[in-house]
């Protein structure tokens, strides 16, 4: 039986989250970026949120990169360009895949990257 799309995402965004906890690098950083990514592809579209993380350039920027484009079967160095090239009802595909993706990776984040002890307890 075929699974649909966000399971699909789901599925493998649960492991790059636990590869994340492993590494325990930057995992406050990236739950950040995280949380907050999906409503940045709805507040600014999906090309201004790709070329956000990649202008930042830091490692867990690019690491959410990385995992997005993972998700999406896309490269992530050329990513960016596809969207951009993108005809509007690609563009409006590849959004909703994003948000789904990124939202896979919200989910896991929130339930496997606890928040710091130093934010617990305070306003969330």
């Amino acid at each position: 039986m075929p699974h649909i799309r966000s399971q699909k995402y789901a599925q493998r965004a649960l492991g790059l989250i636990q590869r994340v906890k492993e590494k325990n690098e930057k995992v406050k950083e990236y739950r950040t970026l995280a949380l907050n990514f999906p409503t940045m592809i709805l507040q600014s579209g999906l090309a201004q949120a790709i070329g956000f993380l990649q202008a930042k350039g830091k490692e867990e920027h690019l690491l959410l990169l990385a995992h997005i484009a993972e998700l999406l079967e896309e490269n992530e160095n050329s990513l960016h360009k596809k969207i951009l090239e993108a005809d509007l009802p690609h563009y409006q595909l590849l959004t909703r895949q994003a948000i789904e993706a990124a939202s896979g990776l919200k989910r896991y984040t929130q339930a496997l990257l606890p928040k710091p002890k130093d934010e617990q307890g305070g306003q969330s």
